[in-house]
């Protein structure tokens, strides 16, 4: 029998061998945003998203860090199940600011968001990033301050505004010129503008007719200055278009390339323009530019070449002229004799070749003369030759003509010309196309 104590020894023995028999637990750890450090029983595990697969049964401490955000302390157990998911939501850490100024009432901006005015002490901001700052009051120059925090420490800045006030006495030559100092339009000259801010002034003097004048300007306050300037007139611009285009343009005798085109840098003054295109007549005006002008000039030039107009019959017909294949005559109506005009413009005045060819037909050779600005009419009527095509095999024997028509049970040819025969399909033994065939 076995003794009571040893009994009691080997149970307490047994115990912990028990509990470690038990299986790890996975636990799933994430975090808004990613990238925390995850810290278990006080051992660096990696960052988030992180799977843990060996933690042992019992109670743990999670401990989320990242840079910029409040650190997270958390516990759990593993009899919270085999799986477990933690996410945790991290807080931003927030600064501390108490800004003052001199004078006070001052317009905070941040990064373009109005804040209040100084001052002011502000919490809302996150520790981890940078900030630019603005203050603004009437009558002071915009200061500017860079701010970064150091976790919650508390930061305290006093800035002091500069005043900024100044009279400049504007004139220029000519009188009229707009005037904008630091893009606020402030009359026009001459202009005596007060309340410039201290400091460096953008002086801008605009006229139409003239080049943009842009001044800087050195304002303290409570400086009385004159500024005078005299404004560059502008040259003009003129734009040459041509109807039709790629007309030639001189300008005062000088060849100034091909329309549309844009001639730039032109003196004010009265020019001699001229517009010359092969096979139209030239066109000569003067056209005068004003100071800073941009004029656009229209060209529309005449015709003067020849024009020749072809009809065939039968319609279907190509036409060659000077050698060269330049269409098909076409027609409308199915029923017609000819085919409608196949016009041919812009033709150099003189003879020039004519030739139609059409299949089936003989070719017709003419050599018309063309005058310019005049238009000429070729009517050709081709005449019909029989060239076979096709040649079949029958039992009777063998037979060329030209294809009409085929169909499952014959095939029609024409055997002479104007004459056409049918032959069965089923006598056909042999169907050959020509080398003048399809």
């Amino acid at each position: 029998m076995l003794n009571p104590f040893v009994a009691v020894c080997l149970l307490m023995l047994a115990s912990p061998l028990m509990a470690d028999s038990r299986p790890p637990c996975r636990v799933s750890i994430t975090s808004q945003p990613e990238g925390a450090s995850v810290i278990v029983d006080g051992k660096d595990r990696g960052t988030t998203p992180i799977t843990l697969f060996d933690l042992a049964p019992g109670r743990h401490h999670l401990k989320l860090r990242r840079a910029g955000y409040v650190e997270r302390d958390r516990f759990f157990s593993t009899s919270e199940g085999p799986f477990i998911e933690k996410s945790e939501v991290l807080d931003e850490v927030k600064g501390i600011l108490l800004l003052k100024t001199d004078p006070e009432g001052c317009d905070i901006v941040v990064d373009g968001v109005s804040m209040g005015q100084t001052p002011r002490l502000i919490t809302t901001l996150a520790a981890k990033d940078l900030y630019n700052i603005k203050l603004r009051k009437a009558g002071y120059q915009d200061h500017a301050i860079s701010v970064k925090f150091e976790g919650r420490k508390p930061l305290v800045r006093e800035e002091k505004l500069v005043l900024a006030s100044g009279v400049v006495d504007i004139i220029s030559e000519p009188a009229g010129a707009e005037v904008t100092i630091n893009g606020i339009a402030r009359g026009c000259t001459p202009v005596k503008v007060s309340g410039i801010p201290k400091g460096l002034a953008s002086v801008v003097l605009k006229m139409k007719g003239f080049a943009d004048k842009t001044l800087e300007l050195r304002v303290n306050a409570g400086d009385v200055q004159t500024l005078s300037t005299a404004l560059e007139r502008l040259p003009g611009t003129l734009h040459l278009v041509s109807v039709p285009e790629g007309a030639r343009f001189y300008l005062n005798g000088e060849a100034r390339g091909k329309g549309p085109v844009a001639i730039t840098g032109l003196t004010p003054g009265a020019y001699q323009v001229r517009a010359e295109l092969e096979g139209y007549g030239t066109s000569e005006r003067t056209i005068t530019i004003g100071n800073g002008e941009s004029a656009r000039e229209e060209f529309r030039l005449s015709n003067v070449m020849g024009r020749l107009e072809v009809r065939t019959s039968p319609p279907g017909a190509q036409i060659f002229f000077d050698g060269r294949l330049i269409g098909t005559t076409r027609t409308q109506s199915e029923k017609a004799e000819f085919s409608d005009v196949f016009a041919i413009d812009n033709v150099l005045e003189g003879e020039h070749s004519l030739v139609v060819k059409k299949d089936g037909y003989a070719e017709s050779v003419r050599h018309p003369k063309i005058k310019n600005s005049k238009t000429s009419v070729a009517n050709v009527r081709l005449r019909r030759i029989f060239v076979p095509n096709v040649e079949i095999l029958t039992a009777r024997g063998e037979y060329r003509g030209v294809f009409v028509s085929r169909s499952p049970t014959e095939v029609v040819l024409e055997v002479s010309l104007g004459i056409t025969r049918s032959f069965p399909q089923s006598e056909i033994r042999k169907f050959t196309w020509l080398e003048s065939g399809k």
